[in-house]
């Protein structure tokens, strides 16, 4: 995604670049590099991917049912039993008949190799119809969820990306503010030296001096943690992955608050019902017969010398027709249906939380731009107000309690403002997620797979 950098995170952007933590040591990528490796990575999304092509390969398997099937089959029998020894020699073309029965009362023991071809062809089976539609829907269905799977993990990364800009942005404010303090410290101790301030207000700056730095060193776990749910997000086994610049807010504009909804799993769901009604048809076309044609070539031999003793051919039609089956399919019919009219009220409670979720995504995103102006309103205050403090207590007309509670106020502002910016960001990212467009709006179309 292609960013304009706004003049609002300048210093913000300054801040980040000035960082020398060891944290840098972590491969770094840009927001588009690391979406599109999720993308290409992330197992999760792999996996998504296996079933919409498990889907299609069940797509293909059921139009192969319209074809014919062709069967070779080989079998060996060997017995004395009278009717099978007479038809073993019947089909060899080997009978001959006697006057004396005993013959064929205790015949002696044959054997026969037959190998049969057979060729059958469905003519008419409402089957493989509603089958084949009902694989067309799952595939359908899978192909929108995966594209709702790669939404989740790109949305994810998103906000593993922003979590590490957040970090960067906090350790840049919390070394300033432990610079800041740091003179503050040098500015108490020369002012008791001076015999102008006291030993408690050295004590009461150094304690500021150390709270500053536990903020430093809570700052840079925060990064470092912050990378490795990176690492994990764009389907890294281990390790850490920095940015390599910051996301800023004029890359995502707000969407359109009255766009559809396009949502792959709202889409999923539309499939599961149709498939429910063919579902319904299909048990209803259970009371319809079958008809199919089958045709045979066999050859019977006496041992595997492949002499020839007979060969014969055979062709059939048949019907089948279930005329009673004890209500059995009056109740697959009544079950099809109930499925159907449940996943139809699913399918509308999902519909209306996702318009619920939208409505909610717009709201948070409207709060964050107010939270974002007042962030930068009150850091511009809290430093001005900083200016003025700090060279009236060097000149002995302001306390250090005043000077500690502005410098104290002045950090909390700037935190604020590091999670103000990344805030924008990320519930405009909801936004477009709730209503399905997330993809779209990050990437390139060449970037998404089906």
């Amino acid at each position: 995604m292609n960013m304009k950098r706004p003049t609002s995170l300048l210093i913000i952007a300054f801040l980040w670049l000035m960082s020398t933590t060891p944290v840098w040591a972590a491969r770094q990528v840009t927001l588009y590099e690391a979406l599109s490796a999720t993308l290409l990575e992330r197992p999760m999304v792999q996996a998504s991917a296996a079933d919409v092509a498990a889907a299609a390969a069940g797509l293909q398997e059921q139009s192969s049912r319209y074809l014919p099937r062709l069967t070779l089959s080989e079998r060996f029998v060997r017995t004395d039993e009278p009717g099978g020894s007479l038809f073993i020699s019947l089909n060899q073309k080997r009978l001959k008949l006697t006057q004396d029965a005993d013959d064929y009362n205790d015949p002696p023991a044959r054997s026969d190799f037959e190998t049969r071809l057979t060729l059958s062809q469905p003519l008419f089976d409402p089957d493989l119809k509603f089958d084949r539609e009902r694989a067309k829907l799952k595939w359908a269905a899978a192909s929108a969820l995966d594209e709702r799977r790669q939404e989740d993990a790109v949305l994810a990364t998103l906000q593993a990306y922003l979590a590490v800009q957040q970090g960067h942005a906090r350790l840049g404010w919390a070394e300033q503010s432990l610079e800041e303090t740091e003179e503050l410290v040098a500015m108490a101790r020369e002012r008791e030296k001076a015999g102008t301030g006291l030993r408690a207000d050295t004590l009461r700056s150094e304690v500021l001096r150390n709270d500053a730095r536990r903020q430093l060193l809570i700052a840079r776990n925060a990064l470092l943690s912050a990378q490795r749910r990176l690492a994990l997000a764009i389907g890294r086994a281990d390790g850490e992955v920095d940015i390599a610049e910051p996301a800023l807010v004029d890359g995502l504009p707000l969407p359109d608050a009255g766009a559809s909804l396009q949502r792959g799993d709202l889409t999923a769901l539309t499939k599961a019902v149709a498939g429910a009604e063919i579902a319904a048809h299909q048990v209803k076309a259970a009371y319809l017969p079958r008809v199919g044609l089958q045709a045979s070539y066999v050859r019977h031999e006496q041992d595997l010398s492949f002499s020839e003793n007979n060969e014969a051919w055979s062709v059939s039609a048949g019907l089948e027709w279930l005329l009673f089956d004890a209500g059995q399919r009056s109740s697959a019919l009544a079950g099809a249906r109930a499925r159907q009219r449940a996943l139809e009220f699913h399918r509308s409670e999902e519909n209306r939380q996702a318009r619920f979720a939208v409505a909610e995504a717009l709201q948070q995103s409207a709060e964050a731009v107010a939270q974002l102006e007042l962030a930068r309103s009150s850091l511009a205050a809290a430093e001005a107000g900083r200016d003025l403090t700090s060279p009236r207590y060097a000149a002995g007309l302001a306390s250090l309690s005043d000077l500690l509670a502005v410098q104290t106020e002045l950090a909390r502002v700037r935190n604020e403002l590091a999670a103000a910016e990344t805030n924008l960001l990320s519930t405009r990212a909801n936004v477009y997620y709730a209503q399905g467009t997330l993809l779209q709006a990050l990437l390139p179309e060449s970037e998404i797979h089906p």
